[in-house]
């Protein structure tokens, strides 16, 4: 009887700290207007600790400024995506998880990570047309956004697990390679090369899941999208890489254009960070990262999972 009333009140006590997150967020500045949007990545473990104390910071922050979207670099859904739309994973993930008032209006644009390939993408891609909220068209897709006619912003979202090499044929990743072999890498580059050379905007931001460069010490950098994709954001002056697949939270400057931004703490830190010469930042912490694009800048704040502002960073247009 006492170890039954123990182990309810150990029940009680951790259901208090996952449901009321008695965090203060911390008060900073960020840029009025413009476009601002949430960047969460490796987030898909149904309801986890961590999990929770992100979209609990999610929620408070959009109610503390206005937030235009979501974007996920992959791996909505461990450890092998969803089997349907009729899962239980899209409530235990998404649904009963960013349930709170602000971020229920919010549109939410996701892209695939490996552990999502490993399961039905269809699936997440026809959620779309049964959740207000979930806006997926394709694996491959891109949209504009212009904000009261004083910012620009062209996204683009990529799936990478197909470039990956290690997961063609091999025995460890065989629920994935239907996927990735029946994805045309070489059709996706040249679709990826069009729509980065449509239109003139502001900021040209693209996101996907693997990093390209990175200093987190357990996957690293992506030797493939390296090869692949520098060549086209440096051709087109891409701005800004979100990625995840690395549980941690990085900022990344090399000696090209691009600016190459981590954020894989959405549910389960498991890396450590080197130092090295182009990591401006890195930490691994559950967190997300709030972006605010103005028209001559872009801030980058990446947040802790108990709302504290753990690093900034500013982007200036360049002439």
């Amino acid at each position: 009887m006492n170890r039954l009333v123990l182990l309810l009140l150990a029940i009680t006590l951790c259901t208090c700290s996952v449901d009321r997150f008695p965090y203060d967020i911390e008060e900073f500045d960020v840029p009025e207007g413009g476009y601002k949007c949430l960047v969460i990545g490796d987030w898909g473990r149904k309801g986890n600790v961590n999990l929770r104390a992100n979209a609990y910071v999610m929620n408070e922050l959009a109610c503390r400024m206005p937030i235009d979207a979501v974007l996920t670099t992959g791996d909505n859904f461990y450890s092998a995506g969803v089997s349907g739309t009729s899962d239980s994973h899209w409530n235990r993930t998404f649904e009963d998880v960013f349930n709170r008032e602000c971020l229920l209006p919010i549109s939410w644009y996701p892209s695939l990570g490996n552990h999502d390939v490993r399961g039905n993408t269809g699936a997440q891609i026809s959620y779309s047309d049964q959740s207000s909220r979930w806006n997926m068209p394709s694996a491959f897709y891109d949209r504009w956004v212009v904000k009261e006619d004083s910012v620009s912003v062209h996204f683009i979202a990529v799936d990478t697990s197909p470039f990956v090499t290690t997961y063609h044929n091999d025995p460890d990743t065989d629920d994935m390679d239907y996927h990735v072999s029946n994805t045309d890498t070489a059709q996706a580059l040249v679709w990826l090369d069009s729509v980065l050379a449509s239109g003139n905007p502001d900021w040209l931001v693209v996101y996907g899941h693997h990093p390209v460069y990175a200093a987190e010490g357990r996957h690293g950098s992506t030797e493939e999208l390296i090869e692949k994709f520098v060549p086209l954001f440096d051709r087109h002056g891409v701005d800004i890489y979100f990625c995840g697949h690395n549980h941690s939270l990085e900022l990344i400057k090399t000696e090209t254009p691009t600016l190459y931004v981590t954020s894989g703490g959405g549910s389960n830190p498991q890396s450590s960070i080197q130092n090295l010469p182009y990591n401006l930042f890195g930490i691994a912490e559950p967190g997300f990262v709030l972006s605010s694009f103005a028209k001559d800048s872009v801030q980058i704040d990446f947040m802790s999972k108990k709302g504290e502002r753990l690093f900034n960073y500013v982007v200036q247009e360049t002439p």
